[in-house]
């Protein structure tokens, strides 16, 4: 994946400069109408510059989904590319069936000419296993767990299935913990940049969410398939395996059993998706946030 020919693509999709600017092509607006979900349509036109740009021999991969907004936006005017979803739904106030079975309906309707594969599970699990996926990674795009660790890591694992040159979309990024942490991994591997930042002027900013950041991935001797897991990755991933991610799955149980814990939750874990829970336990609809 060629990254200049992302950022080229970018520029294409607006009308002028994308942070204060909207997509020339109103069906993302539209997508961001009809799909439930977060991302801004700003953030969806990106998402779809870089899967067009994407060569057909690598893949576009998206780590947390929710009802498939950004995937179904991701895949317009896309038909020749293959697309893998890993989503586990632990973070949400509905049964996982429920939410698994909206997500396959938004792809009917908006990604049926579309090579989609959803794994369900832990990215932090599912990635250490070999032929999960099946091409390199061109594109990545992280919404996943909002902590400092999760994003840390988050780049750390995806390394390994990268191409030798790729783009990875961080969602969020605006959010101290979030653009921390990525900027704390790029200081420890030069392999990776920061190439453009969208950042949200308040949370839920109507063009840029709760911001958007392009990083980039080149791979060098340092990076080499094959290479062993860095330490400051391998010694995160085991401690996310082994206190932490367990930790929030019993937090987001107790919290739908008991729903007085949701002022708790929201100071501790404060993300789009923990703001969201609302007094019964359950996920409100964006729409009922003003969120997009």
């Amino acid at each position: 994946m060629r990254v200049e020919d992302f950022l080229a693509e970018v520029d294409l999709a607006f009308g002028g400069d994308p942070q204060t600017s909207e997509p020339r092509d109103p069906a993302f607006a539209e997508i961001a109408a009809t799909v439930n979900g977060y991302t801004s349509a700003n953030e969806l036109a990106v998402l779809n510059a870089a899967a067009r740009v994407l060569p057909a021999d690598e893949c576009y991969l998206e780590v947390g989904s929710y009802k498939g907004r950004s995937m179904c936006a991701a895949v317009r005017g896309v038909s020749d590319k293959a697309f893998y979803i890993v989503e586990n739904y632990l973070e949400f106030g509905m049964q996982g069936q429920e939410a698994r079975a909206e997500l396959e309906r938004n792809l009917r309707t908006h990604a049926a000419h579309a090579d989609v594969r959803l794994i369900e599970g832990n990215c932090f699990s599912l990635l250490r296993r070999p032929g999960v996926i099946d091409r390199p990674v061109g594109v990545y795009f992280y919404d996943g767990e909002h902590t400092g660790l999760s994003h840390y890591l988050a780049l750390g694992i995806i390394e390994p299935w990268l191409a030798d040159e790729a783009v990875v979309l961080v969602d969020d990024a605006t959010y101290p913990m979030v653009s921390g942490a990525h900027e704390e991994f790029i200081a420890r591997h030069p392999q990776w940049r920061v190439e453009r930042r969208w950042d949200a002027e308040t949370n839920g900013d109507p063009r840029w969410a709760n911001g958007l950041h392009a990083l980039s991935f080149r791979r060098d001797e340092d990076t080499a398939r094959g290479s062993a897991e860095p330490w400051d990755v391998r010694w995160r991933r085991l401690t996310y395996l082994s206190s932490l991610g367990p930790g929030q799955k019993a937090a987001w149980t107790a919290i739908h059993r008991f729903p007085e814990l949701i002022p708790l939750a929201k100071k501790l874990y404060p993300s789009k998706r923990a703001s969201s829970i609302d007094s019964r336990g359950t996920q409100e609809r964006p729409s009922e946030q003003g969120e997009s």
